[in-house]
């Protein structure tokens, strides 16, 4: 079945699951309002999710954040900033049609980096988020970046459809 860590064995026992804190079988899953601090970009960055599904003792109150969680606090502080959350950057990647390596090729970035972008959770800064934007957007940009990267562009879909769906009206 694959390696599964003892996060991912919690999260696919049913509930309720035993608590670390006070040893009762009441760890069910709520809903709750949470004021996160995150810091990004050198900066501490606080800001309030309305409804963050965590795992949290009945009896003494105690919670549990997992991966599922970190995801939740992540979209979190991708509104706040306004900036792409990971769905958003997968989805102007494959809208564009190419692999993760041509698009970090195209950006200048370490293929490793956009990896981690969509895997592990880390968080684009502002800067590459605009550039991302303007590459998912416009069909000159990915040209401009292929050929200063000295990459042959791909091809583009039809320049019509591209710009509507970056809102420009011809």
């Amino acid at each position: 079945m694959g390696n599964q860590t003892s996060e991912n064995i919690l999260q696919d026992r049913p509930y309720p699951h035993r608590c670390a804190a006070c040893g009762q079988m009441t760890v069910i899953a709520v809903q709750i309002a949470y004021d996160a601090r995150v810091r990004h970009d050198g900066k501490l960055h606080t800001f309030h999710i309305p409804s963050l599904r965590i795992d949290q003792c009945d009896h003494c109150g105690e919670q549990y954040f997992n991966a599922e969680t970190d995801g939740q606090i992540s979209v979190g502080l991708c509104r706040h900033l306004g900036i792409q959350t990971v769905d958003e950057i997968r989805a102007g990647i494959e809208k564009c049609g190419v692999s993760q390596k041509v698009f970090a090729e195209h950006l200048g970035i370490a293929t490793e980096i956009v990896s981690r972008w969509l895997n592990d959770g880390v968080t684009q800064t502002r800067s590459l988020d605009k550039l991302m934007r303007l590459y998912f957007t416009m069909p000159s940009v990915r040209s401009a970046l292929a050929d200063c990267r000295g990459i042959q562009a791909v091809a583009e879909p039809d320049a019509s459809n591209v710009l509507e769906d970056a809102g420009v009206r011809e």
